[in-house]
């Protein structure tokens, strides 16, 4: 069965940042790897942007700005995602300009609660940084009129150091937004019995999947931060397995118990592997 393969799907962003961690011109090298469309000979590809992008927000150098506010008009939602991140990051107030700039013009909700985030935390730290991550939410989803499929959100498993609450919190809150955003899921309430499911899914004729979400544990090796986060996807009610989609970045630079950065790559990385579930499983 083809679903079934995707048990071995797995997207890494591999960063380059290895070999330009002690070169003199690593942010030039990180710019050239930002730049879209990309120069002759590389390859278009928006992993390669992201990382770039959340590399150049680890440099606390004052040059990563200017690739940063180009990137703010990449074409891919990921690649304008991670740049908002990496603004957040280097606090750098000649920021606020291409940030507001681009708020003003940004139809990605997901996108743009990073970069309001992002302008708030400079502005009320007057150019220092502040961790921050995934909305949240309480309360029923809201009622979406064109949905195709029916999604109940597990409990978010954490096997990271952190407290439950701000895991919850940060990734349910990603990949409900990347959901809300793609507009064809309708978010199932919390602790929703089978009967009260089944009569939804036959009332509006929906496709009900189940998304099991754990946290790896964060990996501070080789000077950076690696988070991976993993959705095993079900039927649902039944909760039959029908694959798995894991995603995962790392963010250069990070040192152990840095809670911004943590927050930030959450964020992207459970965004990411929802946007994975809702590309392979119809």
């Amino acid at each position: 069965m083809a679903r079934l393969a995707l048990r071995i799907l797995a997207v890494a962003i591999v960063l380059l940042t290895s070999i330009v961690a002690a070169a003199d011109g690593r942010i030039d090298f990180l710019a050239e790897r930002l730049r879209y469309p990309p120069a002759a000979g590389q390859a278009d590809d928006f992993r390669v942007r992201t990382n770039a992008a959340l590399a150049l927000g680890a440099t606390n150098d004052d040059a990563a700005v200017s690739p940063l506010c180009r990137g703010l008009d990449d074409p891919s939602e990921v690649v304008r995602q991670a740049v908002a991140v990496a603004l957040k990051r280097l606090a750098r107030s000649s920021s606020l300009d291409c940030l507001r700039r681009r708020a003003s013009v940004e139809s990605n909700s997901s996108v743009k609660l990073q970069i309001q985030r992002a302008i708030e935390a400079i502005d009320s730290a007057g150019g220092g940084s502040g961790g921050g991550g995934g909305g949240s939410g309480g309360g029923d989803a809201p009622y979406v009129a064109g949905a195709k499929y029916y999604v109940s959100i597990s409990p978010i498993a954490n096997k990271t150091d952190r407290a439950a609450g701000d895991v919850e919190r940060i990734v349910r809150g990603a990949v409900a937004s990347k959901l809300a955003q793609l507009g064809e899921y309708q978010l199932a309430p919390a602790g929703e019995s089978n009967s009260a499911a089944k009569a939804v899914l036959a009332k509006r004729q929906l496709k009900g999947f189940y998304l099991a979400v754990s946290v790896e544990p964060f990996d501070y090796s080789d000077g950076s931060l690696r988070v991976r986060v993993k959705i095993a996807v079900f039927s649902y009610p039944g909760r039959d397995l029908r694959g798995e989609v894991p995603a995962g970045a790392t963010f250069p630079g990070a040192r152990p118990g840095d809670h911004g950065a943590e927050d930030q790559l959450m964020n992207v990385v459970a965004g990411r592997a929802a946007e994975l579930f809702a590309q392979n499983f119809k």
